[in-house]
């Protein structure tokens, strides 16, 4: 018991801490992209976290596991991530980046949704309850039918569904493949996604801002995915998980701090009621494993 309790601890600090870096890693490519067009920003960043990511693998011996990106839920789970980054970027060009951290945590709630919907899960009255105030929260940050709506947020809203694509897929890979030649395989297919958007849009020579932030970025996103990795090692989810919504607080005080970004009071209102609402399902979902597994002893 001393030992999970441990254990659990350090996997609270290093959630908190990945969600540190991935805020940290939006902050700068929100940076970036306001100077060069989003193909662009993919590149760059995805070309600076190779560099940093082969040095990761080389140090933990596990560039020999480098084939394995060509499995195909691995490449796939590439190119969903690759698409989100395009999602991600362009929301980040255009609206707060409170906001867009926080619209995406609809995450959870969607595979609620789905799960009951498609897979026969049995979801109580709370945990509708919370779904329900879920998608509230997001309605109050994004506030539709009225002037303050910025269409930019759909881009978000639709990154939603490329995230839940992404983890489904990860589910599925287990740890039969190590997490970062998982996430190598989604920086190559960002970099080539990003290339191809070349096509598209002009490319302009970064200025120090958009390449400072694009390093940044591509060094942020390799050590969040190797923290959260470390989060979960060893430790009870429903300890850990619900630490994920510290990246709505980083996400505001980055967006304050680096873009004088102030959510309005509609906003603030739905960042807590989703994070309370996010919080609460997942301890009704551990309370309800917990249940199972006792009713299986």
């Amino acid at each position: 018991m001393t030992d999970t309790r441990a254990a659990n601890r350090r996997g609270m600090i290093f959630m908190v801490l990945a969600m540190a870096l991935f805020a940290a890693n939006d902050a700068g490519t929100k940076f970036a992209v306001q100077v060069i067009p989003v193909s662009e920003v993919m590149v760059l960043r995805g070309g600076f976290a190779l560099i940093f990511l082969a040095l990761v693998l080389w140090w933990r011996g596990e560039l020999r596991d480098t084939p394995k990106i060509f499995d195909w839920q691995v490449s796939l789970r590439g190119f969903a991530e690759a698409m989100n980054g395009v999602l991600l970027i362009s929301a980040l060009a255009l609206i707060p980046l409170g906001n867009v951290i926080t619209i995406i945590q609809l995450v959870p709630f969607i595979m609620t949704i789905i799960a009951a919907a498609s897979l026969g899960e049995r979801v109580g009255w709370r945990r509708w309850i919370a779904v329900t105030a879920g998608f509230a929260g997001v309605l109050f940050v994004v506030k539709p039918a009225t002037g303050a709506f910025d269409a930019a947020s759909l881009f978000a809203l639709i990154a939603t569904f490329t995230i839940l694509l992404r983890d489904m897929l990860a589910r599925s890979i287990g740890t039969r493949v190590p997490a970062f030649i998982v996430a190598l395989a989604s920086i190559l297919a960002g970099i080539v996604v990003g290339a191809a958007g070349s096509f598209f849009q002009p490319w302009r020579w970064p200025d120090a801002v958009a390449l400072t932030g694009c390093l940044a970025s591509g060094i942020f996103l390799v050590l969040a995915q190797y923290f959260i990795v470390l989060a979960y090692r060893g430790t009870e989810l429903s300890a850990v998980a619900p630490f994920r919504y510290s990246i709505v607080l980083f996400a505001v005080v980055y967006g304050f701090i680096f873009f004088r970004e102030v959510p309005d009071l509609w906003s603030f209102a739905g960042m807590t009621i989703m994070i309370v609402a996010g919080v609460y399902m997942l301890h009704r979902e551990a309370m309800r494993s917990r249940d199972a597994t006792m009713g299986t002893k």
